[in-house]
């Protein structure tokens, strides 16, 4: 398959290097378009009033100094050139960290993705890491992670006729040996708990800067939730997410109280 590889962990990566080798080892025609720094937590964002550049890393590698979607709204522009040339996938990531539940709305793994379903592409959005202090921000199974993806672009790749036009789905790999993976389990988006807290911290200049807090893990999940099967850390989970989100059940009832 003919592959736009990219990511918002910044080209590079660990993660998007090992899926890149995976890849092009099993045949696949692949062209690294991905930011030039970390662009995680940038969602679906794209750069509208600074202008963004593309440079030429490697033969078959860029980077953008803007947003993941960036890097795929420039890579299809400036690499592929015409739609009538564009891949026939785009895969984001493998992402260090999670994206389950409500991290799609921000996270640019997934944005990458997203955007390249509007262009008419289909796209996998691919994270995975540890559950805990000790693992979290660090690839502990990597090589098992890149292998799950290359494996699920052949199961893609042999059934695409079979798949609808555009899709994107994302994907959670459990931080543990390939040898440990049980299979792949059909999910739906799960919901955390809020984050905790925003960290507050004075400067040596005595200004007052906020940083994130972290995500809350839930005592309970629903089961057949994404979230459910990631703090498991056993299955692949895959959950097909709506290119344009509209609540359809709503309109009946905006229609009622409008008119």
């Amino acid at each position: 398959m003919r592959i736009l590889l990219t990511n918002d962990d910044g080209y590079l990566a660990a993660g998007i290097k090992a899926v890149y080798a995976n890849l092009v080892n099993a045949g696949h025609e692949v062209v690294i378009v991905a930011p030039e720094r970390n662009s995680s937590g940038a969602g679906q964002s794209i750069a509208v009033y600074n202008p963004i550049s593309i440079t030429q890393f490697e033969e078959k590698i860029y980077f953008v100094s803007s947003t993941p979607a960036d890097s795929v709204r420039l890579g299809l522009q400036y690499v592929y050139k015409s739609p009538d040339n564009y891949p026939d996938l785009v895969v984001s990531g493998v992402n260090m960290g999670e994206n389950v539940g409500e991290d799609v709305l921000y996270s640019g793994t997934v944005g990458a993705a997203r955007e390249a379903s509007l262009h008419g592409i289909p796209a996998l959005a691919f994270s995975t890491n540890g559950i805990n202090k000790e693992t979290h921000n660090k690839f502990d199974h990597l090589q098992s992670a890149a292998r799950i993806v290359g494996e699920l672009v052949a199961k893609v790749e042999a059934n695409l006729k079979q798949l609808p036009k555009v899709f994107v789905w994302n994907i959670n790999i459990p931080n543990v040996a390939y040898e440990q993976i049980k299979g792949y389990e059909t999910t739906k988006l799960g919901l955390r708990p809020l984050h905790r807290p925003l960290m507050e911290q004075v400067t040596p200049r005595g200004n007052i800067i906020y940083w994130q807090g972290y995500s809350s893990e839930p005592e309970n999940c629903e089961l057949g939730t994404d979230l459910a099967v990631y703090l498991k850390q056993e299955k692949v989970s895959i959950t097909p997410l709506e290119v344009l989100p509209t609540d359809y059940s709503q309109m009946p009832i905006i229609e009622a109280l409008t008119n």
